[in-house]
């Protein structure tokens, strides 16, 4: 199938806000937002940035704006050296079980940085991205993505209504990436002109070094796909899906995040959902060949998530192979299941907690360990954090399971304080200085759909069909 051609101007446009000479705030603010992790070749960490003077960072500013006039991308700009990280729990002379981390240039991450901002900003005043496409964006984080899909389930047990979804995995979702196709998407959103030239440019030709140890590997060349390490990447992913509604069948929806895609459909017949589902994944199929992506459909999984009996299996097919049924089906860390999906949350948490408090328990009690404060920060950072995660579905406990998450806190505040079993609940909280969680869980949970308001027509679960007294909180 052929491809629309790029047009040799980029549908130039000098008077966009897109294209507008780089301003020295911009600078300062891409250098702000940029963290101090480990630098590329050149050793320059954000912290030497954050370090310069104004007559530097003006010169920085000319620097970037000669750049961005000529289009021209230094080589060192497109260059990646790449870190092998073991897995966890993972047989280590396997290559399958190492996750690739790319160092690249901060200079070229403060560009970019720049860049992305002006981009971020026309995507979201213009409403070129849909309400169903989330991360990466302001206002679009993985609680809504999840709450979305809980209200839907909700409202389909509510109205006594089949509910079939099916989550799609991207095989090798960044690396697969069409260039060419990705530029043709941005021109389409009215990413035009001297920006689009830029970033073609700099996806293009990319070279990349392995470190194993001590050692440089020699260099190769990148034919495809999204650069990993690279500010750019995430948004230009979030671009490249934002026309994969069009993929759906008239009653399907869908929820992207970041390679995560979930499709689901409710209605009062069975027959009619399979018919609807069936025609989405042949649309996919194409859309996926066209844009030359891969959907591997034995990692891709269907389930049914309403309350009632199911009298027969559909057989949902994608490019010839039926889809798996499962009991139930994870998005973004959380399981939806057909019954007790507040047990089956709480279930998963529980079981990530207690790993988690048992790898606490060895370093908590050695002489040689962590301060009491670092102890505390983990038992937030890492334990306590997986009830806050899902906030706006956790917040829908009953009392026992939030009594059960409270357990799980306080079990993980006496491992890291090295009190007795025996401390009552509200000394233990009083010397830890912590929020009772179930307490934080419902504030979380108020802050969020507080923000939802606020936000208005900019919140993507805002409501235009209800009353102002209404909207969002009959949601």
């Amino acid at each position: 199938m052929k491809h629309e051609p790029i047009p040799s101007d980029y549908c130039e446009d000098c008077n966009s806000h897109l294209n507008i000479p780089i301003h020295l705030q911009e600078v300062r603010q891409a250098i702000q937002k940029t963290r101090n992790s480990t630098p590329d070749a050149d050793g320059i960490t954000a912290n030497w940035f954050k370090r310069l003077s104004n007559t530097d960072l003006t010169c920085i500013t000319s620097f970037f704006q000669e750049v961005f006039t000529t289009s021209y991308i230094p080589e060192e700009w497109k260059h990646s050296i790449i870190v092998p990280i073991p897995k966890p729990n993972k047989d280590k002379t396997k290559i399958n079980s190492y996750r690739p981390i790319a160092l690249t240039s901060v200079f070229s991450k403060v560009f970019e940085r720049i860049l992305i901002q002006r981009i971020t900003h026309h995507l979201l005043t213009e409403e070129k991205i849909p309400p169903s496409v989330n991360g990466f964006l302001p206002l679009r984080d993985n609680q809504l993505a999840v709450y979305k899909i809980h209200t839907a389930i909700s409202e389909a047990h509510s109205h006594k209504k089949y509910f079939i979804g099916i989550s799609l995995d991207i095989k090798r979702a960044y690396d697969t990436v069409y260039i060419d196709g990705l530029i043709f998407k941005c021109l389409q959103l009215g990413i035009t002109g001297n920006i689009t030239k830029i970033l073609h440019n700099f996806l293009q030709n990319r070279t990349l070094q392995v470190r194993w140890r001590n050692s440089l590997s020699g260099t190769k060349p990148v034919q495809k796909g999204l650069p990993q390490g690279s500010v750019v990447s995430p948004i230009f992913f979030v671009c490249f899906l934002a026309d994969f509604s069009e993929t759906l069948d008239v009653g399907v929806e869908y929820s992207i995040f970041a390679d995560d895609i979930f499709i689901f459909c409710a209605h009062t017949s069975l027959d009619h959902i399979s018919k609807k589902l069936q025609n989405t994944m042949e649309n996919v199929h194409k859309w996926c060949n066209y844009w030359k992506l891969n959907i591997s459909p034995e990692k891709c999984s269907i389930a049914d998530l309403s309350k009632k009996k199911l009298q027969s299996i559909p057989r949902i097919t994608y490019a010839g192979f039926p889809l798996p049924w499962k009991q139930t089906i994870k998005y973004l860390g959380i399981n939806f299941s057909k019954i007790n999906q507040n047990g089956i949350i709480l279930k998963t948490i529980r079981s990530k907690a207690l790993r988690k408090i048992n790898a606490l328990k060895s370093i908590a009690y050695k002489n040689y360990g962590p301060r009491t404060k670092d102890l505390i920060n983990i038992v937030n950072n890492s334990i306590c954090s997986l009830f806050y995660y899902s906030c706006s579905i956790t917040n829908k406990f009953s009392e026992t399971q939030y009594k059960a998450g409270n357990t799980i806190q306080t079990m993980a505040l006496r491992v890291a304080l090295g009190l007795p079993k025996w401390t009552p609940n509200i000394v233990l909280m009083k010397i830890a200085g912590q929020e009772v969680l179930s307490e934080k869980i419902k504030r979380l949970a108020a802050q969020f759909f507080i923000r939802q308001l606020a936000n208005g027509v900019y919140s993507p679960i805002y409501d235009q069909n209800c009353k102002p007294s209404i909207k969002l909180i009959k949601r």
